[in-house]
């Protein structure tokens, strides 16, 4: 039988362990862990293009908008959302963004904004921007656990080089990211926005959220809209013409002239 002073020390030698096995992760580790639970580092480096199609879902709208999405490493991204046979398109090379909003009443592409081209370039990120963070010239901070509808989850905001900031909440039990917001400076305004990742399936062996719900900060899910993709691939081939802007065709001169 352990004497009360011996059953003390015991104690404490316990308690010293579980402070030791309880210690608080860094944010690389973090990363870390997430990397491998979506493949391995190996396997996300090994997909170089990813393509998603589903249906985009708006609350208050019962219409049925197909979407297609595209990312290739370097920076390329394009969304296309169509509707009765017209298409929005959002897309960018990497170099330059464009654009085409026939549903605004402009059917021709046009150049976007540098402001505005810097939420596709946070799109086009397949692995999400703070894997391989230094690298890529951003800065990452650990906010600690919070809560997120009920799971305490990991929290990393990420300073994107060119300003804004993301904030990430990671799952501490599948490792998967499970909601981020954007806070992104346009033409001197603040916009927030949010979303929730969701359904995660493996393509080309790395996990991919095959759901995400956007809307504005602390909205509930009737106010999001939803994304759920059925289809996806992993390093299939996307032709540079996939991003790059298309050229304005050229306008018929009235007859007469």
């Amino acid at each position: 039988m352990l004497r009360p002073r011996a059953l003390a020390w015991a104690l404490c030698g316990c308690l010293a362990a579980t402070s030791l096995c309880a210690a608080p992760l860094t944010a690389d580790e973090i990363i870390a862990k997430s990397v491998e639970a979506r493949g391995g580092a190996a396997k996300l480096a090994a997909l170089t293009t990813l393509s998603r199609s589903g249906h985009l879902y708006i609350p208050g709208f019962n219409i049925d908008l197909a979407i297609r999405e595209l990312k290739a490493r370097g920076g390329q991204y394009r969304q296309d959302v169509t509707l009765q046979g017209l298409t929005q398109v959002q897309a960018t090379d990497g170099k330059q963004a464009w654009q085409v909003q026939p549903f605004q009443g402009r059917k021709d592409p046009a150049l976007m904004s540098a402001d505005e081209a810097k939420a596709l370039a946070l799109s086009s990120d397949i692995d999400f921007p703070f894997v391989d963070y230094k690298k890529k010239g951003h800065t990452v901070e650990f906010l600690g656990k919070e809560d997120v509808d009920g799971t305490p989850a990991y929290a990393l905001r990420v300073h994107l080089k060119w300003g804004d900031e993301s904030t990430y909440w990671i799952d501490p039990d599948t490792w998967m990211v499970i909601r981020e917001l954007d806070r992104q400076t346009v033409r001197g305004a603040e916009q927030i926005s949010e979303t929730d990742f969701g359904e995660y399936e493996q393509v080309a062996g790395v996990y991919v959220p095959m759901t995400e719900e956007q809307g504005a900060k602390d909205s509930d899910s009737a106010h999001k809209q939803k994304i759920v993709y059925e289809k996806a691939e992993g390093n299939g081939a996307l032709p540079a013409s996939e991003f790059a802007l298309p050229p304005t065709p050229a306008k018929t001169a009235p007859e007469g002239k």
